[in-house]
């Protein structure tokens, strides 16, 4: 499902080079490292928002390496959560939707759906500086899932969370994993994904 074949990255004194990943769908792997190991950098690379310099990245069989970011099957959803703090929640979560020229019918159907399965139906109205951690992850991975990605990335998505909100979004994530999305979890503590990964690769500090 997804194959990174020696990619080679370098900016300033960071250079990655010769990683590679072999996952099935419907892996849950856990990359794990320090702080300036790189870990983000893979994610980026995958998702093609930064350019490689050497490798390749395939997702199910097609080579997507010289793919700009919005034509690879590949959803990202960074510490922050980046939502876009003018759009209300619908219209967060409706974006990608919009620039793929879908129906604005099909578009809501689909907001709907997300929302319902996500239990945020009723922040639909709100704005993202409204919103606590726990709802705007889940506005976050709503907007994600949206594309319907085959790989989803996960940027230390947990860390900013307190413990019980915790817990409740990894069972979420657990919960998005069983639909069979493969999904990449960079973090750098291991019992983050302790009961969600069935893969695991660690990663020392890269230069």
């Amino acid at each position: 499902m997804l194959s990174c074949r020696d990619l080679e990255y370098k900016a300033g004194s960071f250079h990655l080079k010769g990683f590679s990943l072999e996952l099935k769908q419907g892996d849950y792997c856990a990359l794990l490292g320090p702080s300036g190991s790189g870990k983000t950098v893979i994610l980026e690379l995958i998702a093609g928002l930064r350019p490689l310099k050497k490798g390749a990245v395939i997702i199910d069989g097609t080579d997507c390496t010289l793919l700009p970011p919005q034509h690879r099957p590949v959803g990202i959803l960074f510490q922050d959560y980046a939502l876009f703090p003018h759009m209300s929640v619908y219209k967060n979560i409706a974006w990608p939707l919009e620039i793929r020229k879908m129906k604005t019918n099909e578009i809501k159907a689909a907001v709907v759906s997300l929302t319902s399965d996500l239990d945020i139906e009723r922040l639909m109205d709100r704005m993202p500086g409204s919103l606590s951690g726990g709802e705007k992850q889940r506005v976050a991975l709503a907007r994600t899932l949206a594309a319907h990605p085959k790989v989803l990335l996960l940027d230390e998505p947990l860390s900013a969370l307190d413990a019980p909100l915790r817990e409740q979004s990894a069972l979420l994530l657990k919960k998005v994993s069983q639909t069979g999305i493969t999904i990449l979890h960079v973090t750098h503590d291991q019992t983050e994904v302790s009961s969600l990964a069935n893969r695991q690769i660690n990663i020392g500090s890269i230069t």
